[in-house]
């Protein structure tokens, strides 16, 4: 049955049993109220049948500023179930995402979730996608803080992202962060980065040795860690370290004069 659009007496309509926030969380509803008594409601209330009466799936907002205003009726769209009204509701906010980058879909996916219960599964149906696209999308919300910043300019990429927040050390996520800013990394070049990382961090924990870096790392990388000083050779935390640019015949120069103090592999 499709929805009805009329007019419904405000003492019909009832807030949602479970709103997405609470009414102290809408800020201050006088400036909606003002507006509101000057033209009314120009955009419907949703709401569905239950018990009688209708309660409200999108507008609460609205319904809030309207009671303020003192109306005594507000325009609505009438569903016969809460789970068909809820359904055109994500629908229709889903056609408006077209241009979200990952951090807005993010969170407005996260805007959404209290609405069906916390169930990533059903979110995805009703908004037709993958269910890996929204936990995915969610988890961003979960990550470091400063990975999602860069995710939100632009500075790294979606994948990139994914994998800085499976980091196990903070500090070395941090330091590769701003590696994969400076240089533009793909994702596959980072989560080489985070391997490598994390199998360093858990021998750290266990007690054991570190392996032998590499005899031959990929001039795309950074050096494995620990991350070895090009100048002593001892092996660190890059946290405790400083980025150096320096020249290639600057470089070749300088290892001339540091003869044995650089090791092989640094």
């Amino acid at each position: 049955m499709k929805p009805a659009l009329r007019e419904l007496s405000l003492d019909q309509v009832d807030d949602p049993r479970a709103p997405a926030r609470s009414a102290g969380g809408f800020g201050d509803l006088d400036e909606l109220a003002r507006s509101i008594s000057q033209v009314g409601v120009i955009e419907p209330i949703v709401v569905a049948k239950r018990d009688g009466r209708y309660e409200v799936v999108a507008g609460h907002r609205r319904l809030l500023s309207a009671r303020i205003a003192g109306l005594a009726t507000v325009p609505c769209v009438i569903h016969e179930s809460f789970k068909a009204a809820e359904e055109a509701v994500m629908l229709h906010e889903n056609i408006h995402r077209a241009d979200l980058n990952p951090v807005d879909e993010a969170r407005f996916f996260s805007r959404l979730l209290p609405r069906v219960d916390g169930d990533t599964e059903r979110l995805a149906e009703l908004l037709r996608e993958r269910r890996e696209h929204v936990e995915q999308r969610l988890a961003l919300l979960e990550g470091d803080a400063d990975v999602l910043a860069a995710l939100e300019r632009g500075a790294i990429t979606l994948g990139v992202a994914g994998e800085l927040n499976q980091y196990e050390h903070p500090p070395t996520r941090r330091a590769h962060l701003q590696l994969a800013e400076a240089g533009g990394a793909k994702t596959s070049m980072v989560r080489e980065w985070r391997k490598e990382a994390n199998r360093f961090h858990q021998l750290q924990l266990t007690g054991e040795p570190s392996p032998a870096p590499a005899a031959d790392p990929s001039p795309l990388s950074p050096p494995p860690s620990p991350y070895r000083c090009y100048f002593c050779g001892s092996e660190e935390f890059v946290e405790t370290m400083e980025p150096v640019y320096i020249h290639k015949p600057c470089k070749g120069l300088l290892r001339s004069a540091l003869g044995e103090r650089i090791r092989d592999g640094s």
